[in-house]
């Protein structure tokens, strides 16, 4: 076969530009060749089972179309609708429709494809909605076209049809419009059937590309999570070893505050008040030349953390002399504990107690000073406590706080003084004694507590 266009189509028009089309062609020309005597018989023969609801008839197989039978009367069905038998249903000409539509010869062999575009246009329903085939009635080579006739019948129509064909028994699997479609192989079933089977035939495509969507899915988000957790498990050594050290250091953290924490505490405790050095240099001074004291004691108070100085001894100077006392910056708020008593023309003794002063604590050692601490050796040298007063001047040197105390504890030159005992934490000893005609012998008074500091320059 040529595929020029002068031989593409037979005498007849008929398309036989392709193997397939020249066989449907040779076969049909064969066909007619054969006598119509033979051809009718063998017509005949190939029909199936028919019957038609909408007439209330039956024909048997291979019968002649007068051969029918009314419906009611049939013994070819069973009446069992699980017992189906295939047959072919007539629906009749009022139900449905046929149509001879003109296309170009060219569209022959998707004959198929324009008619069910061109439905919407021929009929007032739409593809989905009808029941449809065709055939090709004949071809005009010279004016380049086909005519097609088409063959409708609505779905809503003929599924009651079909349903009332099964309740007889019958499985409807052919659909004509009526008989003169037999033995034309019309079957207004094809599209739908074709429609199904292909449908069928593509309908893994949905769950392949369902699955392939899945798949992409669990890639995008899975593969992340998979290279996430296996840069968590690179890192745990690392992170391991960063705890470890982590741990350590938060221990070697907490021993340090601790030990500054007690360094501080020991600072504050020893500079919270003033020593007894300091108390009795500047009550010493204070009290007039007639005045001694026979006892001078300091001593925690009870519930409480401050301290309490108690003086006892003889005064000729009554009636100011807590005047005086109370001017002292080391006694706060000193009161008699006991009202004053005369014991002799120019003499009352007296009782008084005041509370000792708290000082501001020196600033604690910070921890950025732990290493200066720990690098520098330590030095010990005499130096004031925090709250002296400024008569004291600079740390003195134990000779001068024992003159100190002397001059402080000292009688008067015309009065004989009786013995003082002096009873503290720290300090211990007479500031004076009273006696006939003994000298008063000023006690030998200790040296200050060393404190840590700044070394001063030895003298």
């Amino acid at each position: 076969m040529s595929s020029s266009p002068a031989t593409a189509q037979a005498s007849d028009g008929f398309n036989v530009a392709t193997g397939t089309h020249f066989l449907t062609w040779w076969k049909q020309h064969l066909i007619e060749c054969i006598p119509m005597a033979i051809r009718s018989r063998t017509q005949r023969a190939a029909r199936p089972l028919m019957l038609s609801t909408a007439d209330s008839k039956i024909w048997p197989s291979g019968a002649d179309f007068g051969d029918s039978t009314p419906l009611q009367r049939n013994k070819l069905l069973s009446g069992d609708p699980t017992k189906l038998k295939p047959a072919t249903l007539l629906i009749g000409e009022r139900n449905g429709f046929r149509r001879e539509v003109a296309l170009p010869i060219g569209v022959e062999d998707r004959l198929a494809q324009v008619l069910s575009y061109e439905l919407d246009r021929l009929t007032p329903l739409k593809p989905d909605d009808l029941y449809y085939d065709f055939r090709v009635l004949r071809r005009d080579n010279a004016k380049g076209i086909c005519v097609a006739e088409v063959l409708a019948a609505p779905k809503a129509r003929v599924d009651d049809m079909i349903k009332e064909a099964r309740e007889l028994g019958a499985n409807v699997d052919r659909l004509v419009l009526s008989t003169t479609d037999v033995d034309h192989g019309i079957d207004l079933l094809k599209a739908s059937r074709t429609q199904a089977s292909e449908t069928s035939k593509s309908g893994w495509l949905t769950p392949l590309l369902a699955l392939l969507c899945l798949g992409l899915v669990i890639a995008l988000v899975g593969y992340p999570i998979f290279k996430k957790r296996q840069y968590v498990i690179a890192l745990m050594p690392a992170e391991t070893v960063a705890r470890a050290e982590a741990e350590t250091a938060t221990v070697i953290q907490r021993q340090l505050d601790k030990q500054l924490g007690e360094y501080n505490l020991l600072l504050k405790r020893k500079h919270a008040t003033p020593i007894a050095v300091q108390v009795l240099e500047d009550i010493g001074k204070r009290l007039p030349d007639d005045t001694w004291a026979q006892s001078f004691e300091i001593k925690p108070q009870t519930n409480s953390k401050t301290r309490e100085v108690i003086v006892q001894g003889e005064t000729g100077s009554g009636a100011k002399l807590l005047q005086i006392v109370q001017e002292s910056p080391l006694l706060k708020e000193p009161v008699l504990k006991a009202a004053m008593t005369r014991v002799a023309p120019n003499a009352e003794r007296f009782h008084f107690a005041g509370e000792l002063v708290s000082v501001a604590a020196p600033a604690g050692m910070a921890l950025a000073d732990s290493a200066t601490l720990l690098g520098t050796p330590m030095q010990v040298a005499p130096s004031s406590a925090a709250g002296a007063p400024l008569a004291a001047g600079k740390a003195a040197a134990p000779a001068e706080a024992t003159k100190a105390a002397a001059d402080a504890t000292k009688p008067p030159a015309d009065a004989a003084k009786p013995a003082a005992a002096v009873t503290t934490p720290s300090v211990t000893g007479t500031i004076g004694t009273k006696s006939d005609g003994a000298k008063a012998t000023p006690p030998v008074m200790p040296a200050p507590a060393p404190s840590v500091g700044t070394p001063e320059k030895k003298q």
